[in-house]
C-alpha cells in the first residue's frame, strides 16, 4: 500500500539523487578543463529507467554472492552509472572537455533539478491534503 502511495516521491528522489549526481559530474569535468589528458564523464540514467517501467530490460540471474546484478525489472533498483567518453579529444594534450557543452549541461541540470524540487513539494501538498482534508 505504502508503496503505490508513495511511487510517485520515490521516483522524484530517485531523480533528485541522480540530478546531484549528474551535477558533481559536470562540476568535475569543468574543474578539469586543463588537466592534460583528461576524459570527460556523463551520467547515463534515463533510458535503464525507462527500461525498467517499459518491462524491456534484460536482467541477469546471480549465482554466486560475489557476481554483480546486470539489469533491473523494478525502477527502484535502477542505479545510474557514470561513463567515461575516451572516444574522442578536443585539444592537442589529450583532453576532451568542451567547456561550451559542459556549461549548457550543467544550466540544464540546474533547471530540472529545481523542477523535481518543485514537483516534490507538489507531492507532498497533495498527501498533506489527502491527509488532513484541507
Amino acid at each position: 500500500m505504502f508503496k503505490n502511495m508513495f511511487g510517485q516521491v520515490n521516483l522524484i528522489q530517485k531523480g533528485l539523487d541522480v540530478a546531484w549526481l549528474r551535477q558533481e559530474t559536470y562540476s568535475h569535468n569543468i574543474a578539469n578543463v586543463d588537466t592534460p589528458g583528461y576524459k570527460t564523464k556523463h551520467i547515463e540514467f534515463e533510458s535503464a529507467l525507462r527500461d525498467a517501467m517499459e518491462g524491456n530490460n534484460f536482467t541477469g540471474t546471480v549465482t554466486h554472492t560475489g557476481h554483480f546484478k546486470i539489469g533491473a525489472n523494478d525502477p527502484d533498483a535502477v542505479r545510474p552509472a557514470t561513463v567515461t567518453e575516451n572516444f574522442h579529444t578536443m585539444r592537442i594534450d589529450g583532453s576532451n572537455v568542451d567547456i561550451d557543452r559542459e556549461m549548457t549541461g550543467l544550466a540544464l541540470n540546474t533547471i530540472t533539478y529545481n523542477t523535481l524540487v518543485n514537483q516534490m513539494s507538489s507531492e507532498f501538498s497533495r498527501l498533506r491534503t489527502a491527509i488532513t482534508g484541507t
